[in-house]
């Protein structure tokens, strides 16, 4: 429920703080006291915008709403880390002149539509003009589907649940169907591809590895010169000293000293290591001419291993092309080889998987029909329901010889199923059923729609979670009996949901078990308004200047103290509805 509402400087309320009770509360006062700014404020406090004319340098509106059976609102604040005290949470929305606006839920500044969807499921506003339930045909299938919500709520999820997997199911055949094309236009040509680069069995770095060769190759003879060169450098022939030679006149000189002198043996014995790695590094050179020599074909071999590899480069390279663009070489070729064989593998799989996708599709269309037929048969039965319900409260509401209808007809199919639902009204006897909104008066489309929230509420199972229901002249155009109806189906809207009602009509305020007034004062060419919570007395006077215009008049005061008490006698009490959630 709504606990607290207090507004400040929103048109003529400077500073109003409003203390709801927690049935029906209702609130009055004079024409232009400012009732209009307090329907004004809780619309900002739902997310809903200010006119620029009603705002001051900035106006703010707070109210204090009770978490009790909100599921939805509580779990948003503990998202947010949003503060909460003894089970209420404080909504803030400020708005300037400028058009810059504010909302803080639990001390935690959100989004307005935040602010819009989070209040929103707490608090329903009705003004004169807002009966959009009465024209939205998803509004008014949405209604049926509360109304009779143990009924048609679990097949109302077991069809959404069939169409959201047949929904996925149509979303995979069109991404499958799309792969499967992709693999008839390049699938042959990848698996093609891939034979051959298996056929030629290239390794990573092959290419640049015989290119090195060939150009060595290609030097033979100026290579196998500069090895024999250095052999004969470090060994020499017959004709001339070389660095071995010298090397064993060295150590065989100073080995004679060192037999003389022992602290030249270590130097000795680094002539004779000198000695041995210099013919060592002889041998390995003489090797390496004799290689060059030892296979005279090689040339010619390395040279056509490169050009199949080069073609092969050529080939392939565009047709597996890298994420840099198309292979240069066999190294880069190979890693782009790995992603095509990973691309042939998810073709070779979506075909398996198209047709058991396909499979389950086929088996689902029938499921979907089944669920969507039990679906419409029991929304059928709760339209029936539903007319009867409304239509006996329309005979409290002085409306006894207007029909209505809740018609259920077959539309496209949707995910809430292919049934549109119409509320439809016969203002009186002959008359054809239109469209609600099309065939009621102002005052006959008030009372439709507070019939059908009675009917609503009273359906509930779940009392824990009343919603609040705020009502902005519900009674306008009506008055007399229907004045007195309305004012009592109100009350009994009241004992399942926290109703607040802006009404000028003494009938329907005498029901209240809360009276708040809203008072007008003037002092120095300004006009501002306050709240006051009124009393046993307080409220007959009030009820008597809405009688006669007149609260000192002792008629109208005699008048006032009988509607009120004439009241409590027909709703058992001032508030049916204490106690309720909200």
């Amino acid at each position: 429920m709504l606990s607290t509402l207090r507004i400040r400087h929103i048109g003529v309320i400077d500073d109003a703080l409003l203390e709801f009770g927690p049935g029906f509360t209702v609130l009055t006062g004079e024409t232009g006291a400012g009732k209009t700014m307090i329907v004004t404020g809780l619309t900002m406090l739902l997310g809903g915008r200010l006119d620029r004319g009603r705002t001051r340098e900035s106006s703010t509106v707070d109210g204090t709403l009770s978490l009790a059976g909100h599921d939805e609102l509580a779990t948003a604040l503990d998202e947010l880390g949003a503060d909460e005290d003894d089970g209420e949470v404080l909504v803030v929305r400020r708005v300037t002149r400028d058009g810059r606006s504010r909302a803080q839920l639990g001390g935690v500044p959100i989004p307005i539509g935040t602010l819009a969807r989070l209040v929103g499921t707490a608090v329903t506003v009705h003004g004169q003009s807002d009966q959009q339930r009465l024209r939205d045909p998803d509004a008014q299938r949405e209604a049926l589907d509360r109304f009779a919500s143990q009924e048609i709520g679990p097949l109302r999820e077991r069809h959404r649940e069939i169409w959201r997997e047949r929904s996925a199911l149509t979303e995979r055949l069109a991404a499958l169907d799309a792969l499967l094309a992709e693999r008839d236009r390049r699938g042959t040509a990848l698996r093609e591809a891939l034979e051959r680069l298996e056929q030629a069995d290239p390794q990573v770095g092959e290419d640049e590895a015989l290119r090195t060769e060939l150009e060595r190759l290609g030097s033979a003879e100026e290579l196998r010169g500069a090895a024999g060169q250095a052999v004969l450098a470090l060994v020499g022939d017959d004709d001339g000293p070389a660095a071995g030679a010298l090397l064993d006149v060295a150590g065989e000189v100073l080995g004679r000293a060192a037999r003389t002198d022992a602290t030249l043996q270590p130097l000795v014995e680094r002539l004779d290591a000198m000695r041995i790695e210099l013919s060592d590094v002889a041998a390995e050179i003489s090797r390496y001419a004799d290689d060059i020599d030892a296979s005279p074909g090689r040339l010619e071999e390395a040279n056509a291993r490169l050009h199949e590899l080069t073609v092969l480069v050529r080939d392939l390279g565009a047709m597996l092309p890298g994420p840099d663009g198309p292979a240069e070489d066999i190294t880069t070729l190979l890693e782009t080889s790995r992603t095509a064989a990973i691309e042939l593998d998810r073709f070779e799989g979506a075909e398996q998987e198209r047709g058991l996708a396909a499979a389950r599709l086929a088996e689902l269309e029938p499921e979907l029909a089944a669920a969507a037929d039990a679906l419409t048969a029991a929304r059928t039965t709760a339209a029936a329901a539903l007319s009867a319900a409304v239509q006996e409260e329309l005979r409290h509401l002085e409306m006894p010889d207007a029909a209505i209808r809740v018609d259920v007809s077959v539309q496209s199919h949707r995910s809430h199923g292919r049934d549109a639902v119409a509320i439809l009204l016969a203002p009186h006897p002959g008359a054809e059923h239109l469209p609600v909104g099309q065939a009621a008066s102002g005052g006959e489309l008030s009372r439709v729609m507070l019939a059908l929230e009675v009917a609503l509420s009273s359906s509930r199972s779940d009392r824990s979670a009343a919603p609040v229901f705020v009502f902005d002249e519900i009674d306008a155009g009506i008055g007399g009996r229907a004045a007195l109806a309305v004012g009592q189906r109100l009350a009994r809207l009241a004992r399942h949901a926290q109703v607040i009602v802006v009404t000028h009509l003494p009938q329907v305020a005498a029901h209240a078990g809360t009276h708040l007034q809203i008072v007008k004062s003037s002092r120095e060419g300004t006009t501002s308004s306050t709240v006051e919570h009124l009393d046993r007395p307080g409220r007959i006077r009030e009820l008597a200047r809405m009688l006669a215009g007149d609260a000192a008049s002792d008629l109208a005061l005699a008048h006032a103290e009988e509607l009120l008490d004439e009241a409590r006698t027909v709703t058992g009490g001032e508030s049916p509805a204490r106690g309720a959630g909200g």
